[in-house]
């Protein structure tokens, strides 16, 4: 009689994808000055320091 049971097998799990990280919160206001401000600084030393025409 128990030749005609089918054994019931768990299938395998699949491994869970990777959580997306959590968004960043917003960009500062001052940060673009902060950035414009350290590209004109650094334009004007490289300038001064004669590497641009």
């Amino acid at each position: 009689m128990s030749d005609n049971v089918v054994k019931f097998r768990v299938p395998p799990k699949k491994p869970e994808p990777p959580q997306p990280k959590p968004p960043r919160g917003p960009m500062p206001n001052w940060l673009p000055f902060a950035v414009l401000l350290g590209l004109a600084l650094v334009i004007y030393f490289v300038q001064q320091a004669g590497l641009m025409g």
